[in-house]
């Protein structure tokens, strides 16, 4: 997954430079306008389950942000479509990983 959210960000930044726009990929700018909080977890279920919650808050926002582009940028509303299915297909993952972890990890 740490791949393609790593895609995800090389894919809207090329499309902030074709619209003329500067990325600004710093950490302190992404933490700042991130639609979730850091989470220092070291337990393995928890983890799974905050990343579960992240990947559901993106998923909301992504719709969002597709829903008000609708046909005014055509381009950027497809770029959008496409991460947001890779970020349904990772939810779906991290919902299969916490069905299948065994009783005794679960707590």
């Amino acid at each position: 997954h740490a791949g393609e959210e790593q895609e995800h960000a090389d894919m809207l930044a090329r499309r902030i430079v074709q619209l003329g726009g500067d990325p600004d990929l710093s950490p302190e700018a992404l933490a700042t306008r991130s639609h979730t909080e850091y989470d220092a977890s070291l337990d393995l279920v928890e983890m799974i389950k905050e990343d579960l919650i992240a990947e559901r808050i993106v998923i909301v926002s992504y719709t969002e942000i597709i829903q008000w582009l609708g046909d005014h940028d055509v381009t950027t509303r497809r770029v959008f479509e496409h991460i947001l299915a890779q970020e349904e297909d990772h939810a779906d993952d991290l919902r299969g990983l916490l069905e299948r972890l065994p009783a005794a990890l679960k707590g």
